[in-house]
Parts: C-alpha cells; structure tokens; sequence
C-alpha cells in the first residue's frame, strides 16, 4: 500500500522536531519536507506534491490560512494543530475548508489515524474536552441551544454528543458504548437536527457548553418524557 506523503510545517525547531519523529514513526506516512513558514509551505507543495500538509504556524492568521488553503488547492488535504498561543481558531480552519484540525497534544495513535482519515478525504476536527472551550472561541453557531432542543434528545443521542465532545471518532464511541459505527452516525445525525448544528464539530461545541452534567441532566429528562408519553398513549 502506497504511503501518505506528509509535509510538516512547524515554526519551532522543538515541536517540529517531534512531529517528524513521530511521523518517522508512524505506519504509512512518509515525511517528504519540512519547513517553518507559508512561503516554505507554497514552495514545498509545488516541488515534493505531498498528499497532506500538517500546519502548525501560530502567527498564522485566519485570513492567511483561507488564502494558502486557496493556494494550495484541494487536491493536497490540510490538518491544522492548535496549541494555547496559536492565532487560528476552528472557525478560520472551517471557513478555510481545511480537511483537519486538532489539539497539538493529541496521542501518537490519533495522529496517524487522523492522517490516514484525512488522507481518504474525510474531514477531522478532534481536540481534548479540556481544550474546547480556548478552541472554540467566537465559533459561531446556528441557533442558541435551548433546554427544550436538548430535551429532545434521547439517552443515547445525549451519550453519544457526550463522547463526541471529548474528542472520540465515531468508531472509538461505537467502541466505548458496545454499538456499531454506523449507529453512532445515525445518532449524531439525528441529534445535529434536533440541535440545528451544521456540523459534528458545532454539535460538540453546543454541548461542551452545556457541560456534562446539564446534558446528563437532559438526558434524563428526555428519558422520563418518553416514558410519560408511552404511557398516555397505553
């Protein structure tokens, strides 16, 4: 099987260092360049034509990432690494059209994973429950989140939202609730419509903004509703 051609563009010597490493170490990639700026990155995709461009360039400003994505062009898939003093947000990476974005301190394991996922055209935009809050920053949504949408919601849904904002692929929730992947999209899709989110992404902002407890707390409500509803209608 052909490897990922993966370029790196880092703007301090020590996390590049280690994203290289870590790529070196990783099946299925093949670290074809690394550079420390935009200028490195345009001339770096014209001459090696990598597969997928790992950024993590913290001055870089949201309006620069949606001219280099426009630059680059679609055929080479973009991941963006946020860290605390990294200028993007997850709103500039979505309305650049980026095919990824994630918190620098994710595990080994969901960087190669996230690659591979990215690189089969698929988008991927995972970060810690902790991180959430400073990533989602000015993220805007599409409608508030009331307590009557998230009532909606039935146990599962409220479950699987939980999951999903703590950062889990649709198959490590799958995984972690005993159901199949295929499931666990059924159930983000229905509670995307329930909470008039446009993405998985928005849904799990909503609900890191409720936070566990109220969602728990929601969940039983939907819960003990549809039972008053079973009986009335027995």
């Amino acid at each position: 099987m052909a490897q990922i051609r993966l370029l790196i563009a880092d703007d301090r010597i020590v996390t590049r260092s280690g994203l290289v490493a870590m790529s070196r170490e990783a099946p299925g990639l093949d670290v074809i360049g690394v550079t420390q700026d935009v200028a490195g990155v345009l001339t770096a995709v014209d001459c090696l034509d990598p597969d997928v461009v790992l950024l993590n360039l913290r001055k870089l400003s949201g309006d620069s990432l949606r001219r280099l994505a426009q630059l680059i062009g679609a055929h080479v898939s973009i991941i963006v690494l946020w860290c605390h003093d990294s200028a993007v947000t997850v709103q500039d990476a979505l309305r650049a059209k980026v095919a990824g974005f994630m918190a620098l301190e994710i595990l080994q394991e969901e960087f190669a994973s996230v690659i591979a996922l990215v690189d089969r055209g698929c988008a991927a935009y995972l970060f810690p429950r902790e991180r959430i809050r400073d990533i989602s920053d000015g993220f805007p949504t599409t409608a508030p989140v009331t307590s009557g949408a998230m009532s909606t919601l039935t146990s599962r849904e409220s479950d699987v939202l939980h999951l999903l904002a703590g950062g889990m692929t649709n198959k490590q929730i799958g995984s972690a609730l005993h159901i199949a992947e295929n499931t666990v999209k059924k159930h983000v899709h229905r509670a995307m419509n329930k909470l008039s989110a446009s993405s998985r992404v928005e849904a799990a902002l909503l609900v890191s903004r409720l936070g566990p407890r109220e969602l728990t707390a929601h969940g039983r409500t939907a819960r003990g509703q549809q039972r008053s509803d079973l009986s009335s209608t027995s």
